[in-house]
C-alpha cells in the first residue's frame, strides 16, 4: 500500500524518480490497473449518489422532453440558414414521434418500486465506469506503445501500461464533475494533467529518461528527451481527431445533400 501511495504522490507531482521506482517494482501492471479502477470507483461513487437522489426527485418526463427539444433547436443554429428550416420540417415531426414513444414506455407500470429501479440504474452506471475507463485506457495505451516503438522506444508493454495507468490519478478531481461550470473546468484540468503524466510515463518506460550519475554511481537526476514521448502520446490522438473530422464533414455533406434533394 505504501508503494502505491508513493506512486500516486509521484504522479501528482510528476516526480520522475518515483515513477522510475514504480516502473521497476514487482507486479507494476497489476498495481497500475488497480489504481485506475480505484480512481474510477471513487469518482463513480459520488456520481452514483447524485444519480440515485436525482432519479428520485427528477422533473417530469415532459420537462426533460422540452429540454431535449431546446437542445435540438440550439443545434439547428449551427446549420446553414437556408437548410435549417427545411431540415427542421423534416426532423422535428420524427423527433416528436420518438419522444411520444419514449413517454409511453416510461409511463408503463414496472414490477419493481421506482426507487429500486432508480437504484439499480445508478448502480449499473457506477459499475460500468471503471470498465469503460479501463477499456479506453488499454485501447489508447496500445496505440501509444506502438508509436513509441516506431520512434525507437525500448519499453515493455506491462511496465508501460502499469506506469501509464497513473495518468488516471488527476481524474479524482471529477468527484465534483456534477457541479455546474466547475465540473467542466476540472475535467479539462484532469485531462491536461493526465496527458502530461502519459508523456512522463512514456519517457520513463521507453528509455528517454536517462539517469545522471556521480563517479560513485549515485543518481543525481534525469535528463529527459521530451520530443519523442510527446510525439508518441499525441500521434494516436491526432489520428483519431483527423478521422473524426473527416467523418463529421462527410456526415454534414450527406445531410446537406439530403436537404437539397428533399427541397428539389
Amino acid at each position: 500500500m505504501t508503494e502505491i501511495l508513493n506512486a500516486v504522490r509521484g504522479a501528482i507531482t510528476l516526480d520522475i524518480p518515483a515513477l522510475m521506482r514504480f516502473r521497476q517494482s514487482e507486479n507494476v501492471f497489476r498495481r497500475g490497473l488497480t489504481i485506475l479502477v480505484l480512481v474510477a470507483l471513487i469518482v463513480g461513487a459520488v456520481a452514483f449518489l447524485v444519480d440515485f437522489i436525482g432519479g428520485l426527485i427528477r422533473p417530469p418526463l415532459a420537462t426533460e422532453m422540452a429540454e431535449i427539444q431546446s437542445g435540438i433547436e440550439q443545434w439547428f443554429q449551427f446549420m446553414p440558414e437556408e437548410g435549417a428550416a427545411e431540415f427542421r420540417q423534416l426532423f422535428l415531426p420524427v423527433l416528436e414521434d420518438v419522444l411520444k414513444i419514449v413517454g409511453d414506455v416510461a409511463a408503463l407500470p414496472t414490477r419493481l418500486p421506482r426507487a429500486l429501479t432508480v437504484f439499480f440504474q445508478a448502480l449499473g452506471r457506477w459499475v460500468n465506469r471503471p470498465l469503460a475507463m479501463l477499456g479506453g485506457f488499454l485501447g489508447y495505451g496500445i496505440w501509444v506503445m506502438l508509436a513509441a516503438k516506431l520512434l525507437g522506444g525500448r519499453g515493455r508493454l506491462p511496465e508501460f501500461l502499469g506506469t501509464a495507468a497513473l495518468s488516471s490519478v488527476p481524474y479524482l478531481l471529477l468527484v465534483l464533475e456534477r457541479v455546474p461550470c466547475l465540473g467542466g473546468i476540472l475535467s479539462l484540468v484532469a485531462w491536461v494533467w493526465g496527458t502530461i503524466i502519459w508523456v512522463v510515463a512514456t519517457a520513463v518506460t521507453h528509455g528517454w529518461a536517462v539517469p545522471q550519475m556521480t563517479e560513485e554511481g549515485a543518481v543525481t537526476g534525469y535528463e529527459v528527451a521530451w520530443g519523442k514521448p510527446i510525439l508518441a502520446v499525441l500521434l494516436p490522438a491526432l489520428a483519431v481527431a483527423v478521422l473524426v473530422l473527416i467523418g463529421g464533414i462527410s456526415l454534414l455533406l450527406i445531410i446537406l445533400s439530403a436537404i437539397q434533394r428533399a427541397g428539389g
